[in-house]
Order: structure tokens, then C-alpha cells, then sequence
């Protein structure tokens, strides 16, 4: 009896053991996921600057050779901007982005920021698209709206640039603002190729001539043609030289530029030219290559080229955004070959930035713009256009204190230095000690006499949440 009794007493000895060993090795519970509204991120700045160009631009008059800050020897917010986000990825493949902005520096980021008709355009709303995440490769991901554009080696957001305001080769070469579609596939852990189809070429904005013809008063897209654009970025030594190849190809007109033959039978018969839609001839497209080197933690290096290229029409507006066909644009010459009427820019940049401690960095800029083969002092239209470029501007015989004796011969360049101090990690302070610089007298002093440099600076600060 005590024998069953013992083995009973081990029998239940091992069921209760093997009880506790089963409990403690149970699967975990699945993690209940975060609802959607709680992946949503929120961020934002605000952006005040003083600028003091030394022209005679000042107050309301806008001067266009500072970039962005247009409101010479005045104070200024230069932006306000409220950031909502949910990142699409492989856990919650849905999201989207809303970045809201107001300032004095949006009218400049699209055509000006005005109301036509009771239609305004998006100005306010800087980006806004949705966006998809699908499992290829080290990830796809898709977006679709209104989004910032993909060229060049500056932001439009001051604190991510180096230097407070944008430069010339940002401001005058790529558009700011895209309205479309864009796809980024990382290939691997170190290369990503973007694909990008927009409305158009010169950006999204405003066309106060377009609604009063009885057109949608948002200038994006003239016809069902697209912009295309690419992106492969990726590093080839790392922790050192990083490289980013852009480009944008688009035919913006409704129009294109008549052949030889139709502008001499216009001539002969005294009959004018009929509009010719705008064909392969007729483009406007860039190149733009961005090299980073990082020699130590502390010292950093970029590299910027832009090339632009007009063909047919597009070469008559300088800009590339707007296609002329009339006679005296598309004069008759026996040497043409419509395939190759081209206008070119190219632009170089570079910057190097040495941070000295946490609190404090210096940053350095160079930049030249040679548009001598542009056929026109350089400018995107929509922002500021080539008759208001002061710094690149071709004026002849033209009158006035501010114009008289200037004249364009095909370049200009700034040099930027920027003492930078973060003030914890919310408040950026940024001084642009900044100098440009032209072949011809191109800018004005303070008495509205001709000059072939200008000098200024702009104390910006910004606080980010």
C-alpha cells in the first residue's frame, strides 16, 4: 500500500511539473497592432529672417536676388510649415503626406499666390499625396499627388540646406513643385532608382490668363503629354562618396515650332503660319548630378552639375516652359535643321560644410551659372521671370536708374559663407555672408548705379517641432 501511494504521490509530481513546463514555454500572444491614427507622425517649423541686400531694392519692392527672401532690408516669416505623415511600409503598406505652408517665400515656390475669379491655387498646400508600399526587392514604394521635386542638390526648407537661402542654381534651373506620380525601388541596401511621371515640366501653379480664357486657373499640365523623370542614387565607397543622377524630360506647349519650309510658304504668301503641335523637337530637358564625399565625421562635401537643353520652341522662352510660334520667333534660315535647334545652361555647384562641435558648424558655397548659349538671361517662369533676374538680366538700350548701362554677357556666380549654431536640437541659427558676382553690370548699389557685384546677408532662424 505504501508502495502505491509513493508511486501515486510521483505520478502526480510529474504531471504538475510537466503542467508548469508546458505553461512556461506557451506560445506569446500576438501583439494587438497599433491602430492607423497612431502611426501618424506630426512635425513642422517656423522660419523668420532678416535680409539686407545692398541694392535699392527694398520693403515691398521684390528683390529677386535673394533667392526665396524677396523682402529686402525688412524683417520676415519666411515660412510657416505643418508636417502630417504616415509612412507607408511593409507593416502598414498604406500612408500618405500633408505638408501645409504659408510665408512670404510660397509665392516664389509656385506662380504667384493669388486669388483669380474666386479660384486659388494650392499654394498653401506644398505637398500632398497618398502613398503604397509593396514587398519587391528592399522595398517600392509608390506615391501619387502633389510633391516637391526630385532635381537638384537643395530643399526648398532652409534647415535642410546647408546655407540659409537657396542659391541660383536651385532657384533658376528646376521647378519647385510637381504634381504626379513617383515610384522608388530600393535594389538593394545601398542603391534606389526612382521613376517620376508629372503634369509637366515647369511645375505646378497658377495661370490667371488660363482662367480668364475659360481654362481650369491651375497652370499644371497643357496638354495629356507627361514630364518624365528618373533617379538612380546610390553609394560607390562606403561611409565616403556618394552619387545621385537626376533627370526631367517634358514638352509642356500646345505648340511647336514651324519647319523651314512652312515659315518661308508664310512669307512668300503672305499667309500666316498655322499652330503646329508640339512634337519630339520641342522639349526641355535636364541633367543633374549630385556627388557627396564625407573624408571625417566632421567634414562634408557636395558636388552639384546641371545641364539644361531646349529644343524647337521651347529655346524661345528661356526658361523652356513656354512655346512661341510666331513668324519673327521662327525666322526663316537656310542652315536650321528643326532637330537641332537647341539652347543650353549648364550650372556648377559646391559645398563644404566642417562641423566644429555639436553647437556649431561653418558652411561654405560656390556657384556659376553660364547660360551664355541660353539664348536669354536664365530664369524659370512662374517664379521670378527673366525680366525680373536682375542678376542675369539683358536690358540693351533700356532707361531708368536701375537699368541704364547693365548688360548681360552670359554668367554670374555667388559665393556664400554661412556660421551656423544649433541652439539645442529644436532652434537652427544660420548667417549668409553671401557675394555675387557677373561679367557684365548686371546688379545695382544702393543710388541705383550699375554694378558687376552686389554684397548682402541674411540672418535666418529657425525653430522645428
Amino acid at each position: 500500500m505504501m508502495k502505491f501511494f509513493s508511486r501515486l504521490t510521483i505520478f502526480g509530481l510529474i504531471l504538475g511539473s510537466t503542467a508548469i513546463m508546458a505553461q512556461g514555454t506557451a506560445p506569446a500572444a500576438k501583439p494587438v497592432e497599433k491602430p492607423w491614427y497612431e502611426k501618424v507622425e506630426y512635425s513642422g517649423f517656423v522660419d523668420v529672417n532678416y535680409m539686407y541686400n545692398a541694392n535699392n531694392k527694398e520693403g515691398r519692392t521684390p528683390d529677386s536676388t535673394g533667392g526665396l527672401n524677396t523682402y529686402n532690408k525688412q524683417f520676415q516669416v519666411a515660412a510657416v510649415e505643418l508636417d502630417i505623415e504616415k509612412v507607408a511600409d511593409k507593416e502598414s503598406p498604406w500612408g500618405f503626406r500633408v505638408d501645409f505652408q504659408n510665408g512670404t517665400n510660397n509665392p516664389y515656390q509656385e506662380n504667384p499666390y493669388t486669388a483669380v475669379g474666386g479660384t486659388y491655387n494650392m499654394n498653401l498646400l506644398q505637398q500632398a499625396y497618398v502613398s503604397f508600399y509593396f514587398d519587391v526587392l528592399e522595398g517600392l514604394t509608390i506615391d501619387v499627388g502633389k510633391m516637391a521635386t526630385h532635381i537638384g542638390y537643395e530643399v526648398i526648407e532652409s534647415m535642410d540646406n546647408l546655407n540659409y537661402n537657396v542659391g541660383y542654381i536651385f532657384f533658376n534651373t528646376v521647378p519647385f513643385i510637381n504634381t504626379g506620380a513617383r515610384a522608388n525601388l530600393g535594389l538593394t541596401e545601398d542603391w534606389s532608382l526612382g521613376l517620376f511621371l508629372y503634369n509637366s515640366a515647369g511645375g505646378t501653379g497658377a495661370d490667371a490668363t488660363a482662367y480668364a480664357a475659360g481654362k481650369n486657373g491651375y497652370g499644371d499640365g497643357n496638354t495629356r503629354r507627361k514630364a518624365v523623370g528618373t533617379q538612380l542614387s546610390g553609394t560607390i565607397i562606403e561611409g565616403l562618396l556618394d552619387i545621385t543622377w537626376n533627370t526631367l524630360y517634358g514638352i509642356d506647349g500646345t505648340n511647336g515650332r514651324q519647319s523651314n519650309a512652312n515659315v518661308w510658304a508664310s512669307e512668300y504668301t503672305g499667309i500666316p503660319l498655322l499652330a503646329k503641335e508640339a512634337g519630339n523637337d520641342d522639349y526641355w530637358l535636364i541633367n543633374n548630378v549630385i556627388l557627396e564625399i564625407t573624408p571625417t565625421d566632421g567634414l562634408y562635401f557636395a558636388l552639384d552639375y546641371t545641364q539644361g537643353e531646349k529644343g524647337g520652341a521651347a529655346g524661345n522662352a528661356n526658361d523652356g516652359t513656354t512655346f512661341n510660334t510666331s513668324v519673327s520667333t521662327n525666322a526663316l534660315s537656310l542652315t536650321r535643321d528643326d532637330a537641332t535647334v537647341k539652347y543650353t545652361y549648364r550650372t556648377y555647384g559646391v559645398w563644404a560644410k566642417y562641423d566644429f562641435s555639436d553647437e556649431f558648424a561653418l558652411a561654405l558655397r560656390y556657384e556659376r551659372i553660364d547660360d551664355s548659349r541660353n539664348g536669354g538671361a536664365l530664369g524659370v517662369g512662374g517664379r521670378i521671370g527673366a525680366n525680373e533676374r536682375y542678376d542675369l538680366q539683358y536690358l540693351g538700350g533700356a532707361t531708368g536708374n536701375t537699368a541704364a548701362g547693365r548688360y548681360y554677357l552670359g554668367s554670374a556666380q555667388t559665393f556664400t559663407v554661412t556660421p551656423t549654431y544649433y541652439w539645442g536640437e529644436n532652434v537652427i541659427v544660420k548667417l549668409d555672408l553671401r557675394r555675387d558676382e557677373a561679367k557684365g553690370q548686371q546688379f545695382v548699389n544702393e543710388k541705383g548705379q550699375p554694378s558687376s557685384y552686389q554684397n548682402g546677408a541674411t540672418l535666418g532662424i529657425v525653430a522645428k517641432f
